[in-house]
């Protein structure tokens, strides 16, 4: 377990031993951690409303041309109906909603205040790196510590020298995912995760690695002392009025759309998840599981573009968003957890982005939340593509036009 006195500073932790070069502080002394219980809300004060650039709105044909972009996805077939949200910095400006959850004309319309997403992979920044960026503010965890120790199990060989640095960074050296799991017994699954050999040493070469969030997941339930979801729910969710957030939805879902039609029951699927490794740790996987709506998005986007505050609530600090959202040395496109598109385009995982053109996620799913870092406008796409496909479509060259009709041109 962790020791509760060993505290490193958070600057330090953030940039990988670069100075960030910050000058605000922590809201906490160092050594300290904040008490049990929701955070209170946190005032922004003249200093930083001074400090804060006021929101610059998308202009209203930027945002019409997004709408008309996924409306006519939907009206196409490219799947079944979709949610959308979009804004700049805390300003929250579009949230819609097209189609129904699944095909026909009698199926449910899709809400965007209601109807749930399974979000895929996009759990992954949504759930688990914002559950680690808490813990690192709350003195509760330090990037450069070696897994085992939170996670004892995860030991041996290269395994002592992997870092929850390795795992948000994909570094770790394990592999993506595991299609040979016998057992449906969450615990025991877990444990057969832990266990797998590394595919490569610590810190060599990006790896893509669902089974990484997986083992995160379970370290950073070991830091938080308690269920990671109920942690989440009081310390970032909870305070962002994210209601209709969670992990470990059960199937069936009522206002949740369906991802995949099951044949022997002759019914679709809802809640559990679409990732066989989320679903068989019963939605506590990390790497995917958390379902959400467009409306709940749009406050966490909301709240991460504005560098960690929404109103007078602050969940993070401004230099734990920034950290978090630095492309990470020798990870390529990869900051701590979130993913980054590079203004130079595509980079060697060696040299790593200059210049931040997007940082967000995506999920197999249809679902992602992308922000421009330079003007911080964001938009959050929910669909349920993986639902009796009936058109194909490209949804990364769907996500790259939504974002530059939104986003402003590079000058």
């Amino acid at each position: 377990m962790k020791r509760p006195g060993r505290v490193g500073r958070v600057d330090a932790m953030l940039a990988g031993g670069a100075v960030l070069g910050l000058a605000l502080g922590l809201a906490t002394a160092a050594g300290q951690r904040r008490p049990a219980g929701p955070p209170q809300p946190m005032p922004a004060g003249a200093v930083e409303r001074f400090l804060t650039p006021a929101a610059v709105p998308i202009p209203a044909a930027s945002l019409a041309r997004a709408e008309s972009l996924i409306a006519r996805n939907v009206r196409g077939n490219a799947f079944p109906g979709a949610t959308f949200a979009a804004g700049n910095r805390e300003l929250v400006q579009s949230v819609q909603a097209w189609g129904r959850t699944t095909w026909g004309d009698s199926a449910r319309a899709v809400s965007a205040d209601s109807t749930r997403y399974d979000l895929a992979s996009l759990t992954k920044v949504v759930a688990t790196t914002a559950a680690v960026m808490a813990l690192v503010e709350d003195r509760k965890l330090n990037l450069d510590d070696p897994v085992r120790e939170y996670l004892p199990e995860f030991s041996g060989g290269a395994k002592n020298r992997v870092t929850i640095r390795h795992l948000l960074t994909h570094t770790a050296g394990l592999r993506a995912g595991a299609v040979d799991i016998a057992s449906d017994n969450p615990a025991a699954v877990r444990r057969y995760l832990i266990t797998r050999p590394l595919l490569a040493e610590p810190g060599e070469q990006v790896l893509y690695s669902d089974i990484g969030f997986a083992i995160l997941w379970a370290a950073a339930e070991r830091a938080a002392g308690e269920p990671l979801r109920r942690y989440l729910k009081w310390r970032v969710w909870g305070p962002l009025g994210m209601n209709s957030t969670d992990v470990g939805v059960p199937s069936p879902c009522a206002d949740c759309a369906p991802t995949l039609y099951l044949d022997k029951e002759d019914e679709p699927y809802t809640g559990g998840s679409y990732d066989e490794v989320g679903r068989r740790l019963n939605g506590y996987g990390g790497n995917a599981g958390a379902f959400s709506t467009a409306r709940d998005l749009s406050r966490f986007a909301a709240m991460i573009a504005n560098e960690g505050r929404l109103g007078d609530i602050r969940v993070f600090q401004r230099r734990t968003v920034r950290g978090f959202s630095r492309p990470q040395p020798g990870a390529g496109t990869r900051a701590l957890g979130w993913e980054v598109y590079c203004r130079e385009g595509v980079v060697p995982d060696s040299k790593g982005c200059t210049q931040i053109l997007a940082m967000g996620h995506t999920g197999v799913t249809g679902t992602c939340l992308w922000i421009d870092p330079a003007s911080r406008t964001w938009f959050v796409l929910l669909t349920n593509k993986t639902y009796l496909p009936r058109e194909d479509v490209d949804m990364q060259m769907l996500r790259r036009r939504v974002f530059r009709a939104l986003a402003p041109p590079v000058e």
